[in-house]
């Protein structure tokens, strides 16, 4: 068997697999005499059937099998050998004779390479990258405090309504509802609002719906009909008040500092003000992150300029999502530019993971679990996580094979975004929220 390597260009190259028959003979040979061992056919004890009738029966099968799984093999091999760093996967070449297994003993295969490009990138303190630190104000922390002390609060009954009381009562109007629920809050029209505000359980208030609740699907709720009925309501309603009530915010007592940052952690409304602080910190820290690498992802991109074997990777793409019904020409063509861009920085982490020896360890994957997994509390409004929950969430991620894929993608995001901030020039900017909010805007 002879392999051979043809660069087109400086991105593209040819490999060639030139298989003789005695390359793949022995292999057969050893697979007809295991079909042998376990074939059974009428007429033969199982294990005598000749030898020349399996032949004949399995013999095409079996080069065919053992012709390709050379081939792959061969070419894994070859790859590895030669260090060879190749984007995507390769492809069997368009202008190859399709293999005939029937007629041919030999055979000549051919497979396109897409090849990384090369990164000639020097990491020092002439290069300048902007870190972004967003602003906490004090407006802020008490957000933050309130937003935590309101997950323990309730609904408590109260003598009569205010701006933001839930009323529960029988309404009575074009649609019935006994049990109606309505709350001050939402309603948008000022003049029907003052109608509720004051009154008492017992009290009748008569009121436009419409003008109440413009919104059709508060309204639905409301009457209990569907949204395409509410649009169409009009016309003055009475609600006959039978419960008040409003929601109490807990107050700051060390059962709830407990039970949100943990036992005997925080022991007053001070350390409790600071740990809050702490927590948007975190979250911000998250934010922040993300914005310098997509600044450092720009800025050396746009130093490299590197080039990709598009036309390989269109066709490379398209070969992987011939499956896809969702996968059209005008997906990929749209899509494109934006899978070259990541595709990009992919080689480059790579090259400078490789080049400085860095590794991506259970360290590395276990501190990114723990920032995905209070990414995924934030999204709920959770942002003061005890550290052991966190721990044993990230634990539980990382048990889980597809999400412990993304997590070695993400620590070795982390790993490379840490060392570039090693060896290059950091200017810090504090920020305010919106002035950060806008940075993503451009």
């Amino acid at each position: 068997m002879n392999i051979s390597k043809e660069n087109i260009d400086a991105l593209n190259a040819v490999v060639t697999i030139d298989i003789e028959k005695a390359d793949y003979e022995p292999k057969v040979e050893e697979a007809l005499k295991n079909y042998r061992k376990k074939a059974s056919m009428p007429g033969f004890r199982p294990g005598h059937v000749p030898a020349g009738m399996i032949k004949r029966m399995y013999g095409k099968s079996a080069v065919a099998e053992e012709v390709n799984k050379l081939i792959s093999d061969s070419l894994s091999k070859y790859i590895a050998d030669n260090n060879i760093n190749i984007l995507g996967e390769p492809l069997p070449s368009e202008d190859m004779t399709p293999i005939d297994f029937d007629k041919d003993e030999t055979f000549k295969v051919k497979f396109d390479l897409g090849l990384a490009p090369e990164v000639n990138l020097e990491l020092n303190n002439k290069i300048e990258l902007t870190y972004y630190n967003v602003e906490i104000t004090d407006a802020d922390v008490e957000n933050q405090m309130k937003s935590i002390t309101s997950r323990f609060g309730k609904h408590e009954t109260v003598d009569k309504v205010g701006d933001n009381s839930l009323i529960k009562g029988n309404l009575t109007g074009e649609y019935n509802n006994e049990k109606a629920i309505i709350s001050t809050a939402v309603i948008k029209d000022a003049a029907e609002k003052k109608k509720f505000v004051g009154k008492k359980v017992g009290d009748t208030v008569k009121f436009d719906v419409k003008k109440a609740l413009p919104n059709d699907t508060e309204l639905s709720y409301l009457l209990n009909i569907s949204k395409e009925e509410a649009e169409k309501v009009s016309g003055e309603y009475s609600l006959e008040i039978a419960e008040i009530t409003e929601f109490k915010e807990a107050e700051l007592t060390q059962e709830i500092f407990d039970q949100v940052y943990g036992e005997g952690v925080v022991k007053n409304a001070d350390e409790f003000k600071e740990k809050s602080k702490e927590s948007i910190k975190t979250v911000n820290n998250i934010e922040e992150e993300y914005r310098f690498e997509l600044d450092t992802k720009k800025k050396l991109l746009d130093m490299l300029k590197l080039e990709l074997p598009e036309a390989f990777l269109k066709r490379w793409l398209t070969v992987v999502n011939h499956d896809n019904e969702k996968f059209t020409p005008d997906v990929l063509e749209n899509e494109f530019p934006r899978f070259v861009d990541d595709l990009k920085w992919q080689v480059v982490s790579n090259d400078i993971i490789r080049k400085n020896d860095l590794k991506v360890d259970g360290d590395a994957l276990k501190a990114y679990a723990k920032k995905a997994a209070r990414s995924q509390f934030m999204q709920y409004g959770l942002a003061a996580i005890p550290e052991q929950y966190l721990e044993n969430y990230a634990e539980n991620m990382l048990k889980d094979k597809k999400q412990r894929e993304h997590i070695v993608e993400g620590a070795a995001s982390d790993v490379v975004a840490n060392f570039i901030k090693t060896k290059v020039k950091i200017k810090e900017k504090t920020v305010s929220r919106d002035e950060f909010n806008k940075l993503f805007e451009a």
